[in-house]
Order: C-alpha cells, then sequence, then structure tokens
C-alpha cells in the first residue's frame, strides 16, 4: 500500500512569488545524483567478467600423446591414494597400479569430475537470495516557469522476502544433487576399473597364446624335419608328410594372429588407462592375479551381495537422488504461498520530498494452489524411487549370474587342470622311453605337442574364469581379490577429490 500526500498537503511544500510561479521551499536540496552514481559504480565493480580461454585441437592432441606413466603429477597421485607403495616408478605394473594411472588420466574420471564441478556449483545459485530491483524515473517538465526547476524524480525498491522456507529447500535439494554427482565419479572409477580389468586380461592372453603357439610351432617345425627325413629313407608316404606339413602351417598363421591380436590388446589397455600406446613401450606388466584363481569358496558371496544393494556408489547415488526430488517437492508445496514484496520509495517533486512505503499486491491463489507442479514433483519422486528398486534388481541379477558363470567355469578349469597333468606324465613317461630305446624321436615330439595343445585349452578355461570374476567384481563394486582396500566405496571416493 503506497502512502501518497494529498495535492493540498504536496502544494504546502512549494512557495509561490508574485507570478504565481511555484519554487522550491526554504531548506530544500536538489537530488545527490554524484551519490547515485557512485553506488552504481561500486555495484559494478564487484561483477565478473569474461575471459576468453579457446581449445586449440593441435595443443590437446600434443598434451594427450607427451602422457607417461612415470609422470610426476601421476607418481603423487598414486603416493597420495595407495602409502604402502614406495618404489617409483614400479617395477611392473599390476592391476591396481594401473587402476590408479587410469583415475588420474581416463578421460570419463575426467568427465564425471567436470559434471560434479557442475552441479557443485549450484550450491552457490541456490543459495542465493533475490537481489531487490530499484527503479528510478525523472520527469521533465517543459511548461514549468522559472525559477522552478522543471524536474520531478522518483524512486523506488522492490526488496523481495521469500516465505516458507523456499531458500532453506532450494539448498537442500542442490546439496542432494551434489552428493548424487560425486558418487557418480566413483561408479565411473568402478567402470573404467572394469574395463581395464578386462583390457589387462587380454593383453595377458594374447601374450601367453602367442607363447604356446610359438612353442607349438617350432614342434611342428620339428616334427617336419624328421618326417622328410623318415620319407626320404621311404618310412613313410607323401600323404603323411603333407598331413605334418598342414599342420605347420596352420601353426604359423595361428601364431600371426596371435601377434596381430597382442598389438591390438595392448592398444585397447592404453586406452583403457588414458595413455597413448607409446606409453607401454617399455612398461613390463604383472599378470601374477590373473595367472591363477582364487578359490571362490573363499569369496563371500552372500555378505558382499548384502554390502553391494546398500553401499554401491550407483544405489547411493540414486538415494541422494530421491532425497533431492523429496526436497523439490517440500520447495513446490511451500510455492503455494506468496513471497512478500517491500516497495519504499522517494519522490523529489520540484522541491518537496516525498516517502512512501508499500507493498505488492499479494498473489491470490483463485484458480490454482500450484497443484500442477507438486503433482509432476510427486510423480518424478515416484519415479526415482522405481528407479531405484530397478536398480537394486539390476545389481542382484548382475552378481548372481556371474557368481553363476564363475562356479560353473570353475569346475572346467579343475578338468582343464587334470588334463595338463595328464599331458606332462604322458610326456615323462615318452622321454624315458625314448632314452630306453623303445620309443623314437618322433613319439616325444609328438607327446611335447600334445602337452602344448592341453596348455592352451588351460588358458582358454583360465581366460573365461578371469572374465567370470571381473564380472563378479563389476558387479558387486568390491576388490576382487581383497588386496586393494583403496577401491572401496570411502577410500574411492577420498582419492577421486
Amino acid at each position: 500500500m503506497k502512502i501518497i500526500p494529498s495535492r493540498r498537503v504536496r502544494n504546502a511544500y512549494h512557495q509561490t512569488d508574485a507570478k504565481g510561479a511555484r519554487s522550491p521551499g526554504k531548506g530544500t536540496r536538489c537530488v545527490p545524483y554524484n551519490l547515485i552514481l557512485m553506488a552504481f559504480v561500486l555495484l559494478l565493480s564487484g561483477c565478473a567478467h569474461f575471459q576468453d580461454k579457446p581449445l586449440s585441437p593441435n595443443d590437446s592432441a600434443l598434451r594427450l600423446e607427451a602422457r607417461t606413466l612415470d609422470s610426476a603429477g601421476l607418481h603423487q597421485f598414486i603416493a597420495e591414494a595407495n602409502k604402502h607403495k614406495n618404489a617409483w616408478p614400479p617395477a611392473a605394473w599390476n592391476l591396481d597400479d594401473l587402476t590408479l594411472a587410469a583415475m588420474y588420466y581416463h578421460p570419463d574420471l575426467a568427465l564425471a569430475r567436470a559434471q560434479a564441478d557442475i552441479t557443485d556449483a549450484t550450491n552457490v545459485t541456490a543459495a542465493q537470495r533475490i537481489n531487490p530491483n530499484m527503479t528510478i524515473t525523472p520527469t521533465w517538465i517543459s511548461n514549468a516557469v522559472p525559477p522552478a526547476i522543471p524536474w520531478i524524480v522518483a524512486s523506488s525498491l522492490s526488496i523481495p522476502i521469500e516465505t516458507a522456507g523456499k531458500r532453506g529447500y532450494r539448498i537442500d535439494k542442490s546439496k542432494h544433487l551434489t552428493e548424487a554427482a560425486q558418487l557418480r565419479i566413483a561408479d565411473a572409477a568402478w567402470l573404467v576399473r572394469g574395463r581395464l580389468r578386462l583390457a589387462l586380461l587380454d593383453v595377458y592372453a594374447a601374450q601367453e597364446a602367442l607363447r604356446l603357439l610359438q612353442q607349438q610351432s617350432g614342434i611342428e617345425q620339428t616334427i617336419d624335419r624328421q618326417l622328410q627325413q623318415q620319407q626320404v629313407a621311404g618310412e613313410i608316404s607323401n600323404t603323411d608328410l603333407l598331413v605334418a606339413q598342414l599342420g605347420l602351417n596352420h601353426a604359423q598363421l595361428a601364431v600371426t594372429a596371435a601377434q596381430k591380436k597382442l598389438a591390438e590388446s595392448k592398444a585397447m589397455l592404453a586406452a583403457a588407462i588414458g595413455v597413448p600406446v607409446s606409453a607401454l613401450t617399455r612398461v613390463a606388466l604383472d599378470f601374477t592375479e590373473l595367472a591363477k584363481l582364487p578359490d571362490i569358496h573363499d569369496v563371500p558371496v552372500d555378505k558382499l551381495r548384502e554390502v553391494a544393494l546398500r553401499e554401491r556408489p550407483d544405489i547411493l547415488a540414486t538415494l541422494a537422488e530421491y532425497a533431492a526430488a523429496q526436497s523439490a517437492l517440500q520447495l513446490e508445496i511451500a510455492n503455494q504461498y506468496p513471497n512478500i514484496q517491500v516497495n519504499p520509495g522517494y519522490a523529489w517533486d520540484v522541491g518537496a520530498h516525498y516517502w512512501v512505503l508499500g507493498a505488492n499486491a499479494l498473489q491470490l491463489p483463485l484458480f490454482h494452489q500450484n497443484q500442477g507442479l507438486i503433482a509432476e514433483s510427486e510423480t518424478k519422486r515416484q519415479a526415482v524411487a522405481v528407479r531405484f528398486e530397478a536398480l537394486q534388481l539390476r545389481v542382484l541379477g548382475e552378481i548372481d549370474r556371474a557368481h553363476a558363470s564363475l562356479l560353473a567355469v570353475h569346475e572346467r578349469w579343475a578338468a582343464a587342470e587334470q588334463g595338463v597333468h595328464n599331458r606332462q606324465e604322458n610326456l615323462r613317461s615318452a622321454r624315458d622311453l625314448l632314452q630306453a630305446g623303445e620309443l623314437d624321436a618322433h613319439a616325444v615330439e609328438v607327446a611335447e605337442l600334445e602337452q602344448s595343445v592341453a596348455e592352451r585349452a588351460r588358458l582358454d578355461v583360465l581366460f573365461e574364469s578371469q572374465q567370470a570374476l571381473a564380472m563378479l567384481e563389476a558387479a558387486l563394486h568390491y576388490p576382487l581379490p581383497f588386496t586393494n582396500q583403496f577401491m572401496s566405496t570411502p577410500a574411492l571416493r577420498k582419492t577421486l577429490q
């Protein structure tokens, strides 16, 4: 409500000269324009200014190509995350070391951090109070009679006051979303580790397959030379020699394919870390954890399943998003109540001073009471609740499927181990018979070839078993085996800050 003096009171503030012209009353001063100008200058001095930061594809490419595994920044990051590591660089990089390198370099984690920074910046926005508005309306009177000053200057402030705790709900919503974004970083780290483990497993399998195929190719060459000698002596036919040579050609082609597979696997491993493949040129890799299988009966899958359903980063992030949806609903309920606008003002009218104190007309809830946005917020909250239950069900299915696959492959692993053991015994027996003169060298070479084939079959089963173990670890979001505690959710969040 505005308080404005009547016309009679307004005239009392003026004096009339002999010609009837109005003039300013005694003691009247002009509006302090300099002070107003200084106030605007001070306000503008606190404003942010734009800084141009162009992106250069060439500079970015040079930075990416210069990444190595012996940089000082990576050393500091690993030293802070893994306190017991002293030697630098490691003599051989194992899965844990490469995981920390991927956390430092991989673009997926950099993107997750950037998105979390965006969400964190919204906390400032949510906590901001609404700025007041100032209105100045100078009016020039064209027919004013001197010595009257032909100006009327009016100004008013509009000061908004939020009601019903809206600012608090807005802050709570932003904080919950920030918490969810931080947890998404940890979830991205687990996705990076899962891809890294599979890529390292591919390198190990390709390297071992190449070694066994080269060994097999060498045995095939020895057998081919022996058969050629027998064919010259007339002991075997040309057909038998051709069959052996086909086996040799197949082994040589397999060696070439394995070399190509190893090169591709190393490129995939470099991409999983976030470095160029040249960074792995002179780096030794430690495959100790991948060369053997832990006893799956020592893995408390039932207990870890319960932990995963409560503490996986993506599950905690969805819970934080649900809390944000709750705050959003509270905010919309609070928006049923209108804010208050206080409007003090001042006017200088040809020498007279007028002070105004008023408030804007309150919004009347005649047509709606914000039911639409309240209903939308309720449905969004319900959607997050459904998404949370669906996520838990998906996690449960992933764990059960990976565990069942690991159990099934584990039985095949025992059979593969027994097959290698049998071939070793057969080779030992053949060598003993060779020394006794009861077998020729060709029979021993065939026994060595059979053992190499059995070792390749065991390698295939080991690869499948390690794949199943990697799937189980990715589903549990818990390190297997239990040697790298920095991957637990609290330690991981601290590492990625």
